[in-house]
């Protein structure tokens, strides 16, 4: 299945919830233990969460959670089972009982104590609100899986909800963050776990105000040495912009002679989308990696579709960094609020190694890494495992393919970590039969 046309129907899917024997008896339908689940297990202080699917047969029961493989049984009230590596080899064992939301107990993995349970997914409520409007009240300036989420969402719900600038000035003007890319977030969407892919469908990304600022210095890590040494700041600068709505356009408030004649048309973007990182980590709203990040890719904008690796319960999804403008590279953007509307999708059990996003015009794959070969090499490898995967392309194809119609943006030069785009355009594609899903 496409993931650019068949999201949505996998979302059904996962959204149907799970096959329960609910009675009198047990009105949770918790003794019947087919179907899906999300398993919990400690170790060490340390929490994991993963979906967990089961077939019964009689009081014996298999199943599978990601790549491992589970055999148990079930007797009344207590519930035994292992957990098996792809070799068979037993990675964990447990034990444990019948409680008020569902199964849990003790046990070992590799060898070392492990608490575990097990609890049916959040199945929406017939009166959730499928739309929401979220105002903002803090800006936290991390990607972290450690804070608290601002809402809770459902696959298939779309936000209404606005940033402040990386200098955390609102639509008035008015402070309401600190500087540094402040975002917001995270949002929890229901049913997202690790080893899926969150989608995130980028409605409206708007303008709510008249004024922009942007640097005014060239970075030293873009030219040469020699050229760099002898770079002279002019501080007497005026970077404020005027951003005109009518005719979408920008201009400098006060420019020099040379640019008094100077108009640069007006594409909204974010420059942060990201969810929280795996593990423990919490990375600065700087910082761009496998989980987004300050992506500052001129095309996340209204329209384009961004898919994103989960690594955590709810994904923890955040924005920020509004753009009016913004060259490749981002050597220089013109910071600015935004309004934004969004949609959020999930496809279960399918994970991607980095962002990806499409439009209609492109499908694009994104390298992130410490040097430009390691950016392109990342990137280009994504782009070919898409098309291998939706196209059913051999290596030979491949190379016809994106040797003929493969293009890089230049996304990211300036932060920690460079970020390059490998593309294709989607007419390319539409060229292809053979193999095709």
């Amino acid at each position: 299945m496409k993931w650019h046309v068949g999201a949505m129907a996998l979302v059904a899917l996962w959204s149907c919830g799970y096959s329960s024997s609910a009675s009198a008896e047990d009105p949770a339908g918790l003794k019947d233990i087919s179907g899906q689940w999300e398993l919990s297990l400690v170790t060490f202080g340390e929490k994991t969460v993963r979906r967990l699917k089961i077939q019964t047969a009689g009081d014996r029961f298999s199943g599978q959670s990601g790549a491992m493989k589970v055999n148990g049984r079930i007797d009344g009230h207590e519930i035994n089972f292992e957990l098996l590596s792809p070799d068979g080899r037993v990675f964990g064992s447990f034990a444990g009982t019948l409680k008020e939301d569902g199964w849990g107990g003790d046990g070992k993995i590799a060898g070392g104590p492990a608490s575990w349970t097990a609890r049916r997914p959040t199945i929406r409520p017939p009166e959730a609100r499928h739309q929401h409007d979220f105002q903002p009240q803090e800006y936290p300036r991390a990607f972290s899986y450690a804070l608290p989420p601002v809402l809770r969402i459902f696959p298939g719900d779309t936000v209404r909800t606005k940033t402040i600038d990386a200098l955390g000035l609102d639509e008035k003007l008015v402070r309401r963050g600190n500087e540094g890319n402040p975002l917001t977030g995270p949002f929890y969407v229901e049913g997202a776990l690790a080893g899926d892919t969150l989608v995130v469908h980028f409605n409206r990304i708007r303008l709510n105000r008249g004024s922009a600022i942007s640097g005014h210095k060239i970075y030293p890590v873009v030219v040469t040495s020699d050229y760099a040494a002898r770079i002279k700041p002019i501080d007497s600068f005026d970077s404020r912009w005027v951003l005109d709505r009518e005719h979408n356009t920008a201009r400098l408030l006060n420019p020099t002679a040379a640019l008094k004649d100077f108009v640069v048309p007006i594409h909204p973007t974010l420059g942060c989308v990201g969810v929280a990182p795996r593990d423990q980590q919490s990375w600065s709203s700087h910082q761009l990696g496998e989980f987004g990040g300050n992506l500052d890719y001129n095309q996340i904008r209204e329209g384009t579709t961004l898919y994103l690796p989960v690594f955590h319960p709810g994904a923890l999804l955040f924005f920020g960094d509004g753009h009016a403008v913004q060259g490749d590279g981002e050597l220089a953007a013109l910071e600015t609020s935004l309004d934004i509307e969004f949609t959020v999708d999930l496809i279960a059990d399918d994970p991607i190694e980095s962002p990806r996003a499409e439009n209609d015009e492109f499908l694009m794959t994104m390298g992130i890494a410490g040097s430009l070969t390691a950016a392109i090499q990342q990137a280009t490898t994504e782009l070919m495992k898409w098309l291998e995967s939706d196209y059913h392309l051999n290596d030979a194809e491949l190379a016809i393919v994106l040797g003929t119609g493969m293009r890089y943006d230049v996304a990211e030069i300036v932060d920690p970590q460079l970020h390059v785009v490998a593309k294709v355009r989607k007419s390319v594609l539409s060229q292809l039969h053979e193999g095709k899903h």
